[in-house]
């Protein structure tokens, strides 16, 4: 399947281009689904259809809706639509992916994660004067803040929080205007990732390139479920991801680092990603206004002393989590002589490597984001802790840009670790990893030796027509 190779259609004298009405059928089937969702799942069970705990209703709906998203894709890049009629795309493809995301808000997000109710909790005990990183939910200083609503559905309640501290801002802020209704969350989640639509697309603008690309992220059933229905914080992060990304791309690199702060200290791994927005004359004034930002969003929470840092060192710590890991699992298996921990600093090591690599380099607009894309793909397989199908969204923007197959089934396919919690026996089936995983490595891989095979047989006139994509861009 090539997604850059263009298909010639012949005009025709419909109001509508035939590939926009397909777009917009795709649309209509796959906002049914969303707008029922689970109670699709009650409606099969009452007609005594099939009964399916909820997490495989969910697998079975997402495969569905993932289905929907790839044939859409194929679609739009195999019959390219010409410029006038692509404009009048765009607005088609922000309007169903706002009712998708809608139409998820109010769904109750237990079935899938709980991590909503830590985030409604460390909202309310900062308005009511606590520092999240003191003391963990079950404590006894805490116990007149506890509830039969919020309380009961937290995770983890002997640990204090695991979130950094912008996140901790934005659940006080989130708590200022909805309290402790969920929904509410979940709703000014959905709000952000909604302007990431227009952010992306102003980006995809800068760097030349068509405007419903936009699709890839604007219809991915990872991105929609897993910010409107469970409220994940991916909602916030990745905006901020975005907008510094153009930010740089248009070069004003200070503002960008400053976002991309505000990003990182949302969750840490867009950190990762300050080499390649930095560009020469602008690194030590970027790299001051990253670690000032920083600094500044944790200067509200540092009377907790060393306690700042919160369940993260745990977090960290073999073997407490280890979910759905690829390249990791494989080297422990193939090394088992070999201390776990060690992997995750030889990883970090090749991911620091990689920065140092992309830090030195010259950047124009396009190549921020190749090199952005490949640092977050390299973080994605060389994950030193869990995976949770939700980590990968922070990935999906960049294949706006580079629509490499193998990452786009991979955002499809991770969704099936969730199968580990209902699995007989609390471990995860051996073949979802090597599903996930096989599929994803054999991909890049293939992909790899036959651009390398194209480039070095055909000569630079019949290479790719980008040039500057590589293992973890193209097939």
């Amino acid at each position: 399947m090539d997604l850059e190779k263009p298909h010639q259609v012949k005009s025709s004298a419909l109001p509508f281009h035939p590939v926009q009405m397909a777009i917009v059928g795709l649309g209509l089937i796959s906002g049914v689904l969303y707008f029922f969702n689970f109670r699709l799942q009650v409606f099969f069970e009452e007609n005594h259809l099939v009964v399916l705990s909820g997490i495989h209703f969910y697998v079975f709906l997402f495969l569905i809706l993932s289905l929907l998203y790839l044939t859409g894709i194929y679609l739009v890049f195999k019959y390219r639509i010409i410029w006038v009629r692509s404009r009048s795309l765009v607005p088609i493809i922000i309007l169903f992916a706002m009712l998708f995301r809608t139409f998820l808000i109010p769904a109750d997000p237990e079935v899938l994660s709980g991590d909503m109710y830590r985030y409604i909790w460390d909202g309310r005990i900062q308005q009511n004067g606590t520092n999240p990183y003191r003391y963990p939910p079950n404590a006894n200083e805490l116990k007149s803040q506890r509830d039969d609503h919020i309380y009961p559905h937290i995770n983890r309640k002997s640990y204090p929080t695991l979130y950094p501290a912008g996140a901790q801002l934005f659940f006080r802020l989130f708590h200022m205007i909805v309290g402790d209704n969920v929904s509410g969350y979940k709703g000014l989640m959905t709000l952000f990732d909604m302007l990431t639509l227009f952010v992306l697309l102003a980006l995809l603008r800068v760097c030349r390139y068509d405007g419903w690309r936009l699709l890839i992220y604007a219809w991915n059933p990872l991105v929609i479920f897993e910010i409107a229905y469970s409220g994940h914080l991916e909602g916030l992060t990745v905006f901020w991801m975005v907008l510094a990304c153009y930010l740089s791309a248009t070069h004003r690199h200070v503002p960008g680092a400053a976002a991309l702060a505000v990003s990182s200290a949302i969750k840490f791994y867009p950190a990762l990603l300050l080499p390649a927005l930095l560009n020469r004359g602008q690194r030590i004034k970027g790299g001051l206004a990253f670690a000032v930002t920083i600094l500044l969003l944790y200067v509200p929470f540092l009377g907790a002393g060393r306690k700042v840092s919160g369940f993260l060192p745990l977090y960290l710590q073999n073997p407490y989590e280890s979910f759905n890991l690829g390249l990791k699992s494989v080297m422990v298996q193939l090394l088992p002589q070999i201390d776990y921990s060690s992997f995750s600093i030889v990883f970090l090591l090749g991911l620091a490597a990689a920065g140092l690599y992309v830090f030195c380099k010259n950047k124009q607009p396009h190549l921020i984001i190749r090199y952005a894309f490949i640092l977050m793909g390299l973080l994605v397989v060389l994950m030193p802790a869990s995976l949770h199908p939700w980590y990968v969204i922070i990935l999906i923007p960049f294949l706006c840009f580079y629509p490499a197959v193998a990452w786009l089934l991979f955002s499809c396919m991770v969704t099936l670790s969730y199968l580990k919690y209902v699995s007989p026996t609390g471990i995860m089936p051996a073949w979802i990893p090597m599903l996930e995983y096989g599929l994803l490595f054999a991909l890049l891989a293939g992909g790899s030796i036959i651009g390398w095979i194209l480039k070095h047989r055909r000569g630079s006139a019949f290479a790719p027509r980008h040039k500057d994509i590589y293992v973890l861009t193209r097939l």
